[in-house]
């Protein structure tokens, strides 16, 4: 039947619409078509499956009209899995919006604030959902988030007259889905799916992933779908498969797939009748001769339509920095800029050698630290034209920068900030400081892999503050029943009292519960005496990022003690690359680079030559890469399918009990 317009715009159907009701509930294939099932136990009702599922009594007796008849234990009910992604119900054309939910699974280093900040809820939102949250959350687990209220206009009623007023909501892609098959589920197309979430694309497009959506509520018109109804019936002498498939005008494979425990049929036994028959359904004109789902070359060139940025064979680069120009005398921090600056020429002339035919222009802005500054400079026409920006170590500056490169669609690298994370909002934002939730993330996954059988001794001077990383790394040890104990210290630690917590024929990890100078130099002696004396014993120590800082004073202790630290960053003295990029720095520029942790020569010339590379090798954020320079090493991954990208890249350093050092990038 040939679909017929309803009205020219309908005011459309929100609540339902927006409602993802995944069932958990496993599927079935009947007929080439997924369906749920659930089978029925002793004293459940229609009202408390209906309410265990999430879903209405009417919507189980729609697919199994027998069960409005009353229900058996055992007996399965089915439910067609499309149909349960989204309810759509119409009320005077207008409708209130209720609270709905998706589902996230955790990945490795989010954290409950970055999640909840992520979907612009609360961690109370997420916790009132998932209890067990309260006290932690693991990699691999699901949680249930509730859609934001600006998402679904929490206790409103939407009384939008264009499609641009429509919320963006948030959905969870089931097994199975399509990107086109998503797309048309919610009345919106490929493109406008790929352009809200910059993170997608055909080849990542998994079942798990949270996807932001903008519905079409709009425009729609009223047309016929094929629907399966599953009737009961009860085997009678005489009965087979091939006589029921004729009575009921169904195939014998379709009543086997929706049987496929019964394998013979026995007399009083019950038996489900997949019948089809025709529903009427909504659906958006504009999709009705949309792509199908086998046609993904069709939705390949799309992605790269969206993705793939000018390409005139030159790499525009604007550097935003506070090099202080006007100050006769700069700040040591405008000079460490400058030397940023410096190490990114140097990168240049590094990168140039392959070029690939393409210019590198680079474009240096001096922003005096001053915000009204750095809105002056983008609005510079010759901004637009750029392909990457770097910023300022000033959350309001990368802020605006941010939001001006995402709008244009150019890479923007905040490089200096360590806890700023405007890249949850904004697409084309690359953090490179590695967030502390994804370091200690790597520092669990390398301590349950470098000290497999050890037992903890912490040392900890209640006078010097302990670093927020050693109750996340007790309540890891506490999931992994790994025994831990603790020494304080209130002078100097003891070889005596560190000896007598250490039982012959163990394994010990040391781990100091401050970083800073003063708890090594009133506890290294004593851990190098019993290093030494008790050869009965395995010993080593685990240290924090600060004690980068500290190897030219301690270098000879690390390696007595056998000790491990890790860090974003690190450069070893010895490193003959280093020796090299020093004097080819004083070389070009007549002086050798401030000493800083990190170095702001090699920082720029690091990311410089990352960055650089990657946009040699085309435009597509997504296509990056892992790279370990001299001194810093990138990882960059999206946080969300719709967020910018966080450096993951984290460095262990051991310094072995044979005088050398190793460098683990992880």
């Amino acid at each position: 039947m040939q679909a017929k317009l309803l009205l020219t715009i309908v005011i459309a159907c929100a609540a339902a619409f927006l409602s993802q009701a995944q069932l958990p509930l496993p599927v079935r294939t009947i007929g080439g078509t997924q369906f749920y099932y659930h089978e029925v136990e002793k004293k459940e009702t229609l009202y408390s499956i209906a309410h265990k599922l999430g879903i209405t009594e009417s919507d189980i007796t729609k697919y199994n009209p027998g069960a409005a008849e009353g229900l058996k234990s055992g007996q399965f009910l089915f439910f067609p899995v499309t149909d349960f992604s989204i309810g759509r119900k119409c009320k005077n054309a207008m409708v209130q919006q209720g609270s709905t939910t998706f589902l996230h699974t955790v990945k490795k280093g989010e954290t409950l604030y970055g999640i909840a900040k992520n979907y612009g809820v609360s961690t109370d939102d997420i916790v009132k959902f998932n209890p067990e949250a309260n006290g932690g959350i693991k990699e691999g687990e699901t949680l249930q988030i509730p859609q934001s209220s600006q998402a679904i206009g929490q206790d409103t009623i939407r009384t939008a007259v264009t499609p641009q007023d429509t919320a963006i909501i948030y959905v969870t892609i089931r097994q199975g889905d399509t990107m086109f098959g998503t797309a048309r589920r919610y009345n919106t197309s490929v493109e406008k799916l790929m352009e809200l979430n910059p993170g997608i694309s055909p080849q990542n497009f998994k079942s798990g992933e949270v996807i932001r959506i903008r519905p079409n509520y709009y425009s729609v018109v009223e047309t016929e779908k094929e629907t399966t109804e599953f009737h009961t019936y009860e085997i009678k002498r005489g009965d087979t498969y091939y006589s029921l498939a004729r009575r009921f005008n169904v195939s014998v494979d379709d009543l086997k797939a929706a049987n496929p425990d019964m394998k013979k049929l026995k007399r009083g036994k019950i038996l489900y009748i997949p019948i089809k028959k025709i529903e009427t359904v909504l659906v958006d004109p504009s999709m009705s001769n949309a792509l199908t789902d086998d046609e993904s070359p069709i939705i390949q060139e799309m992605y790269d339509s969206i993705h793939v940025f000018k390409d005139d064979n030159n790499i525009n680069v604007a550097l935003m920095l506070p090099f202080m120009l006007d100050k006769a005398n700069p700040p040591k921090q405008a000079r460490l800029y400058t030397e940023f600056y410096k190490g990114f020429l140097m990168a240049v002339d590094t990168v140039r050698v392959k070029n690939n035919g393409k210019n590198i222009n680079i474009y240096a802005f001096d922003t005096q630290d001053a915000s009204a500054r750095v809105d002056s400079i983008l609005k510079l026409p010759s901004m637009a034209g750029m392909d990457i920006i770097f910023t300022p170590d000033n959350s309001e500056q990368i802020e605006k920068i941010a939001r001006y490169g995402t709008e244009n669609k150019i890479a923007v690298v905040n490089s200096f900030s360590l806890k700023h994370d405007s890249y949850n909002d904004y697409s084309t934002l690359f953090q490179v400081n590695t967030p502390q939730s994804y370091m200690q993330a790597k520092l669990f996954d390398f301590f349950d892999e470098a000290f497999h059988g050890y037992e903890v001794v912490f040392l900890d001077m209640p006078a010097e503050e302990e670093k927020e990383m050693i109750g996340e790394l007790k309540a890891h040890l506490d999931v992994k029943n790994i025994p831990y104990s603790t020494i304080d210290i209130t002078t100097s630690l003891q070889a005596d009292t560190l000896s007598k917590e250490l039982k012959p024929g163990r394994r010990y990890v040391i781990v100091p519960t401050s970083s800073g100078r003063n708890i090594l130099i009133k506890s290294l002696d004593a851990i190098k005496s019993v290093k030494l004396d008790r050869y009965d014993v395995n010993l080593c120590m685990l240290g924090h990022p600060e004690w980068t800082t500290y190897t030219a004073e301690f270098g000879a202790d690390f390696n007595q003690v056998d000790t491990y630290f890790y860090s974003r960053f690190f450069t070893r003295h010895d490193d003959r690359g280093i020796h090299n990029f020093d004097e080819k720095y004083h070389s070009w520029y007549g002086e050798y680079m401030i000493y800083a942790a990190p170095k702001f020569g090699l920082l720029g010339y690091d990311t410089g030559c990352y960055f650089l590379s990657l946009f040699m090798q085309g435009k597509d954020y997504n296509n990056n890469f892992n790279y370990t320079g001299l001194q810093n090493s990138f990882d960059f991954d999206r946080t969300s399918n719709w967020s910018g990208f966080v450096n993951k890249s984290v460095y262990f350093i051991h310094f072995t009990v044979f005088n050398t050092i190793e460098t683990i990038v992880k």
